[in-house]
Formats: C-alpha cells, sequence, structure tokens
C-alpha cells in the first residue's frame, strides 16, 4: 500500500490501490475465468473503469456537450423567444440542427474514413459511434431540462405554469439510457449501436418538418419515415442485445429498448390517426403533446 500510494505514472480512480496485478488478479477470481459469477467482459469493464486512466473521458465529454446545447437553447430563446404549435422555436432550430447538420456531418465524415471506429488514444470520444452517442444523449438531456423541467417558464418568459411531460422525461431517458451504455459495448456491438440511432433520428426528422408545415403530404411523408426507421432499427437493437455476454448491460439495455419500443408504438399509432385525418380533409391540431 505505501508504494502504491507514491506518485507515478498510474492515475486511474483507483491508483492508490495494490498493484494493478494483484487487484486484477482479484476481480478474475470473482469472474468467469474462474468460474465465479462474474462473466468475462464484466471483468474487463470492471478492470477498464478503475484503471483506465482515460475512463472519464466518455463522462466529460457528455457534461460539456450537454453544456453547449443547453447554452444554445437558451441563447436561441433570448433571441427568437415564443411558441408555434405548442413548441418553441428554439427547439426547433436545435432539432434541426442535431438532426440535419450534426448528425449527417458524423455519418458523412465516418464514412469517408475521417472519423474511426476505433478508440482514441487520448481517452476521449473521437471515434464516430462514440460521438453519435454522446452528442445525442447531450441532446436529449438538454431539451428535457431546459424545456420540459421547472425553470422552462422561466427560460421562455411565460406567466403560465411551466411544460411538464412525463412522456417527454421517458422517452428522453430511455434514449440517454442506451446512448449511455452504447459507449460501453465492444466495437462492432457499438457500431451497430449507432447506426440504429442514426436511423432514428433520421425517421424523427420529418416530425419537426410536419410541424413547421402541416400538410397532407407531410402527415403522410410523417408516418412513412417514422415507421421505416424503427422497421430497420429495431431488428438491430435486438440484434445487440442478442449478443450482449454480460447481465450488466443486457437487462438496463433490455429495458431501454422496451421503453422505446413501447413508446415509438403509440407515437407511430397517433401518426396514423393524424394521417388519415388529414387524407380525409380534416384538420389536424397539434399543441405539444406526445406522443404526435
Amino acid at each position: 500500500l505505501r508504494q502504491s500510494r507514491q506518485p507515478g505514472p498510474c492515475t486511474g480512480l483507483l491508483s492508490w490501490w495494490p498493484p494493478r496485478a494483484r487487484a486484477f488478479k482479484l476481480y478474475s477470481m470473482l469472474g468467469a475465468r474462474s468460474g465465479g459469477i462474474l462473466t468475462g467482459e464484466d471483468v474487463d469493464n470492471i478492470r477498464n473503469m478503475l484503471f483506465d486512466a482515460n475512463a472519464g473521458g466518455d463522462v466529460v465529454f457528455l457534461v460539456n456537450a450537454f453544456a453547449a446545447y443547453a447554452a444554445a437553447r437558451l441563447a436561441i430563446e433570448f433571441v427568437l423567444p415564443g411558441k408555434l404549435r405548442g413548441y418553441t422555436h428554439q427547439q426547433y432550430v436545435v432539432t434541426l440542427a442535431h438532426q440535419v447538420v450534426v448528425l449527417p456531418v458524423l455519418a458523412v465524415c465516418w464514412a469517408a474514413g475521417l472519423l474511426a471506429s476505433g478508440g482514441s488514444a487520448s481517452g476521449g470520444p473521437s471515434e464516430a459511434p462514440g460521438l453519435i452517442y454522446l452528442l445525442t444523449g447531450a441532446y436529449v438531456l438538454s431539451d428535457s431540462l431546459v424545456n420540459y423541467s421547472p425553470i422552462s417558464a422561466a427560460i421562455a418568459g411565460s406567466a403560465g405554469p411551466p411544460t411538464f411531460s412525463w412522456g417527454v422525461h421517458a422517452h428522453h431517458g430511455f434514449t440517454l439510457l442506451l446512448c449511455l451504455l452504447g459507449t460501453t459495448l465492444p466495437p462492432w456491438l457499438e457500431v451497430e449501436g449507432a447506426v440504429a440511432i442514426l436511423l432514428g433520428e433520421a425517421g424523427s426528422l420529418w416530425i419537426t418538418i410536419t410541424l413547421l408545415r402541416p400538410t397532407r403530404t407531410n402527415f403522410l411523408l410523417r408516418l412513412l419515415t417514422f415507421f421505416a426507421s424503427r422497421l430497420c432499427a429495431v431488428p438491430i437493437a435486438i440484434d445487440v442485445l442478442r449478443q450482449c455476454e454480460s447481465p450488466l448491460t443486457f437487462y438496463p439495455l433490455l429495458a431501454g429498448v422496451a421503453g422505446l419500443v413501447y413508446d415509438n408504438v403509440r407515437t407511430l399509432l397517433r401518426m396514423r390517426y393524424h394521417a388519415r385525418q388529414a387524407a380525409a380533409g380534416g384538420g389536424v391540431a397539434e399543441h405539444g403533446s406526445w406522443p404526435l
């Protein structure tokens, strides 16, 4: 213990603990390699979390990205106050920026090889899947805090009660859970999950477009794109679950996927109802309700 407390190159969470070899041997004794209760993947995750000096890189990046999204929302709210069909102008701007600019740019850079699928030596999430997970998580977290918390009325300068929706928080909570778990997956599963997120966000794009321009065609396109994206993303999520060996990852991931599937089914049924209304020539009123 005296030796391990001396200054040295180890800057991990438990850098002052006994030497790494002895500590890792302890976790190996608990793991599947010795017939214990933890799988080999569990042991590796614990070892990396406790002794990797760069393990906090993703957490720091998520906090910084959340702060950037929240600051952007507040600035846009100040410049463009007011609401349109139940949503603030800031929500439209940030949503379109994330779904039309941020994620497509990441996808193009990833496809062009400018962003790799592997990790970075600096410990930050420089790889494309990690950026997709963490930026999407920061995006939904900032939306919940700025637009659906008790401070929303003060931010929007409204004299009425703050906007609050358990449905929105549940949807964002499941999404954030999947984004956080995605960064802990093995590389090939991390890539699959990132593709599922890209598909899901692409399928949700027409929600915003339909709110901005509620035409009969847009209601139909919203229904079709949302359905097609989920039809592709859900099997990918199931395949990721099928390959998860660690119960510490599998069960939270299963809860997140199940929650989002339930929420998306409700949203899809509501979209079908509105599409039929629009096709019949009737007016469709949407005022910030969830699901849309």
